[in-house]
């Protein structure tokens, strides 16, 4: 997929996204950003999200608003009209009902969608099946608990003890970032010891639950895990027919020190080959991306790039830097709650169009404020 181009549907009047390597979404709250990423799911992965939910006894009986309602979630089903509704995948037409109605063999799941309501997945310390859901809350969020659930299922049956730092389970670098940056030097483990297992985080020797981390930690522990399914140890750079990971408001609950982890991040999984999407309200991200594409026209050392993620010169963090420099595309678009989705790729700071100059928003306030003080200097100085 390379280009999806949309009308009508919930809070999105009209958008034409065509992708890039790396794509991020902005934009205010319920402008449809959440709406867009399941949509792009359910384009890629239909088969095995109608497989998936009938091995779960979900039934909706052939009737298409019962299936937006199983899958948006409940009372989402109106945001799509049959009338007005329509999807365009690389020139070709989405139809629904002939989604819904085609069988065969199963396919492979091909995107990983690691939503923004990670942290409830998690309850007392343990991720929650698939049918521990209510039937009104959106398969995406069942999914990723359920894909959650079946790694500690295996790590349980391995005796492996250790969720993180897990050695050869990504590279060195990014493990000792997070550690330093999120975890601070504790381990994540799964404690056994109880009348039921539970991940703990192990602080010199003193298990905290995971009620009591921070929220950040809290918020980063389940995205963690849902990397693990894409960035595979053992050398290996993809999970067989993963070709996409998108990711929902990474930053939930990080320090902006700690944001810049993510960076590393998003970049290994280009690395790897995946396209990466990301919707995110925080203004370092797209400010990094700004900042790459100025280094990329200047011909900027990619030492420069190192510098801005703290990163020592390595072979890891060369090929790292290479990779972004040299070969991936970046996408930026903003989701208005009113207003047609707009490309803003460039995020121009001196772009007469608002909308690309404060990035969707996300500088706004921080110009206004200049503004403001600017305004009272003056006014000082009369």
């Amino acid at each position: 997929m390379k280009r999806i181009k949309i009308t009508s549907l919930g809070q999105i009047p009209k958008a034409d996204i065509s992708f890039g390597d790396l794509t991020v979404f902005v934009g205010e709250q319920a402008s449809g950003k959440s709406i867009l990423l399941q949509l792009i799911k359910l384009v890629l992965d239909a088969d095995d999200i109608t497989q998936t939910l009938k091995k779960h006894g979900f039934d909706w009986h052939g009737k298409t608003e019962h299936f937006l309602s199983i899958y948006f979630g409940e009372g989402m089903e109106k945001i799509w009209d049959n009338a007005l509704t329509k999807i365009t995948v690389d020139n070709e037409a989405f139809l629904l009902d002939k989604v819904l109605e085609k069988k065969g063999r199963k396919k492979a799941e091909s995107l990983c969608l690691i939503p923004a309501h990670r942290a409830m997945t998690l309850k007392d310390g343990w991720p929650r099946a698939f049918t521990d859901y209510a039937i009104g809350d959106p398969y995406v969020v069942k999914q990723f608990s359920e894909h959650l659930r079946l790694l500690l299922e295996m790590s349980s049956s391995s005796r492996e003890d250790i969720i993180f730092p897990q050695a050869g389970r990504m590279n060195k670098t990014i493990r000792d970032t997070i550690g330093e940056n999120i975890f601070r030097r504790a381990q994540v483990k799964l404690d056994r010891s109880g009348l039921r297992k539970r991940i703990v985080l192990d602080v010199e020797s003193t298990q905290l639950p995971f009620m009591t981390w921070s929220t950040g930690q809290r918020e980063f522990l389940p995205l963690l895990m849902g990397l693990y399914r894409s960035m595979p140890s053992g050398g290996t750079r993809k999970k067989n027919n993963l070709n996409w990971v998108v990711i929902e408001e990474p930053e939930m609950g990080l320090h902006p020190q700690s944001i810049s982890v993510l960076f590393i991040i998003f970049f290994d999984l280009l690395r790897r080959g995946y396209k990466v999407i990301v919707s995110t309200h925080s203004s370092q991200v797209p400010e990094l991306i700004w900042a790459i594409q100025l280094l990329a026209k200047w011909n900027a050392a990619p030492t420069h790039l190192l510098k801005l993620l703290d990163l020592n010169v390595t072979p890891f963090a060369t090929e790292l830097t290479k990779t972004v420099f040299e070969e991936k595309t970046f996408k930026t678009y903003y989701f208005s709650p009113h207003n047609e989705v707009k490309n803003i790729s460039t995020l121009d700071a001196e772009d007469s169009d608002e909308a690309v100059s404060d990035w969707g928003g996300l500088t706004l306030f921080s110009t206004k404020v200049a503004d403001v003080l600017s305004e009272a200097m003056w006014r000082a100085d009369l």
